[in-house]
């Protein structure tokens, strides 16, 4: 029997159509291995995360440099303005209490003790200005070497609370005037020899501009110079007072205020009333006033000064009716009251002596009290040599005569401003001796005379504060 293979037994055609399908599978296999696209499913797995392909940027060509402009500067951003410091609402635009057309005002002595203290006692008694004096002689007793120490906290206490300044500048350097010699006679008290005018007008009026700059804004009035037909605030060599030296002086000092802050009131000093006439130790003030006046006073002063301190009569007697009242008979001074040679010399009255100035200056100038008071040495049993009127007054009387003498002042309408001598120097002095302590409102323990409150009420009224 044959051995026949399987195959051997298939027809030939039949093999040949099985193998060309499997070539043809075969071809279809190998297509979809090496071209085809996978086909969607929907089958859930694990997927398999796409593999990261690094891509790698073309290169970028290099910046052309470009040509160097002038650096514009930096605009800042825009901020939010500072927060301004909250006004108190009594005072005006300038941060002062507004002006008023009587000024009502105190001396204080801020260069003693705690300057915010006697600025706050001047607000506290409802005073509008405080005048202060700076000697420049004092301040500057090497040339070039000026101490503003006082005087900044002072102006600075006092414009803090709104305070309006006046400063009273009198005295020059000894190095200004090196031929006047130092000397100390009775009543004058010169060592440092200071209490004269500078030989060159002009030095003086530089440093009052040297005043102006430093205090701008906060100085309102400047008195030039101080009693000057006295020979202890007027001394030459040789030795004469002369309105037309001081008309020199104030001349200058008026250019240059001027020409610095143009709203500064310039007051010319203020004269002391006297009765002696010599020409060398002193000129009646009325005498004086008049030869200002001829020398040109009216162009060169806003406010002429004047100074009165009430002896032992009131603000409203005058000479011819002191003789009768009462007081003549109990008064120990009788120097108001002595009409054996006539009426009583008008320096005697604050009424008189003010109502003589308006006559002279034929009302064309306001005046400026740049010192007025009452002395009473009720609270010590003692007072300076000289002040024996001081034991006629009493603290009640004192404060009664201050707020009537304002009063006055301001009915008459030919004053300005005045002053008050003195608010603070009671406790800053050399005891019941000293001649400004006792006209002082605060006693020389530091507390307040009784008439601390008459004259804090009637200011408080008049103020509107």
């Amino acid at each position: 029997m044959k051995n026949d293979s399987f195959f051997s037994r298939i027809p030939l055609p039949v093999l040949i159509v099985v193998w060309l399908g499997l070539v043809a599978l075969g071809a279809v296999l190998v297509y979809n291995v090496f071209f085809g696209k996978p086909a969607d499913s929907t089958a859930q797995g694990p997927t398999k995360a796409a593999p990261i392909v690094q891509v790698t940027k073309p290169a970028q060509p290099a910046p052309t440099q470009a040509v160097a402009q002038p650096q514009q500067p930096q605009q800042p951003a825009p901020q939010e303005p500072a927060p301004q410091p909250t006004l108190n609402p009594k005072f005006g635009p300038d941060g002062l209490y507004p002006a008023m057309d009587f000024g009502y005002g105190v001396q204080v002595n801020g260069l003693v003790g705690d300057a915010k203290l006697a600025a706050d006692l001047a607000d506290r008694a409802h005073a509008r200005w405080i005048k202060q004096q700076l000697q420049w002689g004092v301040f500057e007793n090497q040339q070039g070497q000026m101490d503003w120490t006082g005087i900044d906290n002072i102006v600075n206490a006092a414009h803090e609370r709104g305070l309006r300044v006046m400063l009273s500048i009198p005295t020059a350097p000894q190095w200004t005037h090196p031929n006047l010699p130092p000397s100390n006679p009775p009543g004058e008290n010169d060592p440092e020899a200071i209490k004269g005018p500078p030989d060159d007008v002009q030095a003086y009026a530089n440093f009052v501009g040297q005043v102006i700059d430093r205090y701008k804004g906060k100085i309102q009035a400047i008195e030039v110079w101080n009693e000057q037909n006295l020979v202890r605030e007027w001394r030459t060599n040789p030795q004469k007072i002369d309105a037309k030296a001081y008309i020199a002086l104030l001349s200058a000092a008026y250019k240059t205020i001027k020409e610095k802050d143009p709203n500064i009131t310039v007051i010319s000093g203020a004269l002391s009333p006297t009765g002696v006439s010599d020409g060398v130790n002193a000129v009646d003030d009325f005498a004086y006033l008049q030869q200002m006046v001829d020398a040109g006073l009216l162009n060169v002063a806003d406010c002429v000064g004047a100074h009165h301190n009430g002896y032992n009569v009131g603000p409203n007697v005058g000479a011819k009716e002191a003789p009768s009242l009462p007081k003549a008979a109990t008064a120990t001074f009788k120097g108001p009251f002595d009409n054996s040679k006539g009426d009583p010399h008008h320096s005697w009255f604050f009424k008189d002596t003010l109502q003589g100035y308006n006559q002279i200056l034929q009302g064309k100038k306001p005046i400026c009290v740049t010192e007025f008071g009452w002395a009473t040495s009720e609270d010590y049993g003692q007072f300076p040599p000289g002040f024996e009127f001081a034991q006629d007054n009493t603290v009640a009387e004192q404060g009664q005569n201050i707020a009537e003498a304002y009063k006055l002042m301001k009915e008459w309408g030919f004053v300005k401003l005045a002053f008050l001598w003195n608010l603070d120097y009671g406790n800053k002095g050399k005891g019941p001796t000293d001649d400004p302590v006792p006209y002082s409102l605060i006693k020389t323990d530091g507390s307040k005379r009784a008439s601390w409150d008459p004259v804090r009420k009637y200011l408080k009224e008049v103020t509107g504060d």
